[in-house]
């Protein structure tokens, strides 16, 4: 199979796997808000966060594992790479440790954290972190072997494991609830679900790799200097990017009130969850462009950074363009019902607006990132990311303490930071890395930029001619056509020629085919 088939069977593999995350958080969200209550989801919201920072203790180790298989498979060095892979598994075991002790020291610290939390929950709270730490102990295990079937290309695999465990997921969170287990049935339903999750990626990345021997788990010191050197980079990034997506919604809990956590994290679902559509390009070519690297071929190297750099600006255009103009239709539809009232809607628009915006300043740093990890420049990246994270914090503390713009100022935190770091800063030094002309990376973003100023107007003018969407199908004939608008522009403008002939060249064959008489 060609490379291209390829990259095109991973890509749908993970957006198909992605989207159906996202028909799942559509659906289910709702029904958890309505049936936790804004109190008690909040306090969900936040223990993800918490254990989100918990992860921080693998030192990056779970990213420069799937690294490093896939270099050493690049290098046809299966020594090293079964060394890699039994390294990052005892390492992951030793750690699962801290990971569970970090749980119970945020357990019990969550009150003074959170002050406005009620008291009912500060006991439940200590013991659900470190039943969410295990979790996470748990997903480490199975990132390793995950690597192992993306570093051979096989995503279908992976996210086939995926979409198993979101269904049973589902399933148990809808009885979870239903029953009235509240938080406790979603704690147990997530590390049930991750256990399943394991034995999945276990049996594959057997079948596919059969030389994969992970028992029993070891620390090859060679490998483990080589995990943590990288490691420690990554997991600098990591803080950075925590801060950036994830310390929001501390601040809101901490400043604002944890009720309103649940109104900033409807604003900004949507917004992160399509973000790992357009991470997800550079996550399915990555393991292509660091087998290229490892070789030494930079007209591959370059060749795959363009075609990640015009999928981020193709998806992304679309989408967050989009979420600025009917975003808060959408959220209205969505939440619509007395627990989200016609102001929480208002707030939650102005976040997903101005997030949808800080992701459109961001959508060249994806293709730069993949650049840096590939060619070991994880160190640059690190110092990028943590500029941005600390600025991000920063603002965003002074637009609400100062300022006192609430929620609006926390997420323009985000919108400032990432406009110059990713932006700017990350695409420059990966055009060098890449040896691409900058004058060719500035002639990309222009077009991008042009068709989210067309696009922009064309979404604009549909809302001003039809009737305000109140009904999902009126939204839905907004949508189609603002994306009918859209597919000329990405052709003339996102698309290189030789891809636009392989799309129109179908179609023209089949016109002719058809005006073409039949013989008798």
């Amino acid at each position: 199979m060609s490379n291209a088939r390829i990259h095109a069977r991973n890509l749908a593999a993970n957006w198909i796997g992605h989207g159906a995350s996202l028909v799942v958080l559509f659906f289910l969200s709702p029904f958890m808000v309505r049936t936790l209550g804004k109190t008690e989801y909040g306090i969900w919201s936040l223990l993800m966060v918490l254990t989100g920072y918990m992860g921080l203790f693998d030192l990056g180790a779970r990213a420069s594992t799937g690294r490093f298989i896939t270099y050493y498979l690049g290098k046809e060095d299966h020594t090293a790479l079964g060394e890699t892979v039994r390294t990052g598994l005892g390492f992951f075991s030793a750690v699962g440790v801290l990971i569970l002790g970090a749980g119970v020291v945020l357990g019990m610290a969550f009150p003074h954290f959170f002050p406005s939390a009620p008291q009912e929950y500060h006991g439940l709270v200590v013991i659900l972190l470190p039943v969410l730490a295990i979790n996470l102990w748990f997903s480490g295990i199975a990132a390793v072997f995950s690597s192992v079937l993306t570093a051979h290309d096989r995503f279908d695999l992976t996210r086939g494991v995926d979409l198993g465990v979101l269904a049973l997921r589902t399933v148990g969170t809808v009885l979870a609830l239903v029953w009235g287990y509240g938080i406790v049935g979603l704690a147990i339903v997530t590390l049930g679900c991750q256990v399943v999750a394991l034995a999945g990626n276990w049996f594959f990345a057997k079948r596919v790799y059969r030389r994969l021997v992970a028992w029993p788990p070891q620390m090859v010191r060679s490998r483990l200097k080589e995990l943590i050197r990288y490691g420690v980079a990554v997991f600098l990034s990591r803080i950075g990017y925590l801060i950036i997506g994830r310390t929001d919604l501390v601040v809101v809990g901490a400043l604002i009130g944890v009720s309103a956590v649940t109104t900033y994290s409807i604003g900004a679902m949507l917004v992160y969850y399509s973000w790992t559509f357009v991470t997800l390009i550079a996550s399915t070519l990555f393991p292509s462009l660091q087998r290229s690297a490892a070789r030494g071929e930079d007209g591959a190297v370059r060749w795959i950074f363009f075609r990640q750099l015009r999928l981020c600006f193709l998806f992304g255009l679309l989408a967050y363009v989009g979420f600025i103009v009917f975003g808060q239709s959408f959220i209205n539809l969505w939440m619509k019902g007395p627990e989200f009232p016609e102001a929480s809607v208002a707030k939650a628009a102005v976040v997903m607006a101005v997030l949808s915006a800080a992701q459109l300043l961001a959508l060249p740093g994806v293709a730069a990132s993949a650049m840096h990890t590939a060619k070991n420049r994880v160190w640059f990246s690190a110092s990028i990311t943590m500029a941005e994270a600390i600025a991000n914090l920063g603002l965003s503390l002074f637009f609400v303490i100062w300022m006192d713009w609430g929620l609006a100022g926390v997420a323009l935190g985000t919108l400032v930071s990432a406009g110059l770091m990713r932006t700017i800063v990350k695409p420059w030094n990966a055009c060098r890395l890449a040896r691409v002309r900058t004058s060719e990376l500035l002639k990309l973003a222009a077009a991008a930029l042009l068709s989210a100023i067309v696009f922009g107007g064309w979404c604009v003018l549909i809302r001003a001619l039809l009737p305000a969407a109140e009904s999902w199908g009126l939204f839905a004939l907004q949508v189609g056509l603002a994306v009918a608008g859209y597919v000329p522009l990405a052709l003339v403008f996102l698309i290189p020629r030789s891809d636009r002939e392989r799309i129109v060249r179908p179609v023209r064959a089949l016109i002719a085919r058809r005006q073409t008489p039949s013989e008798p």
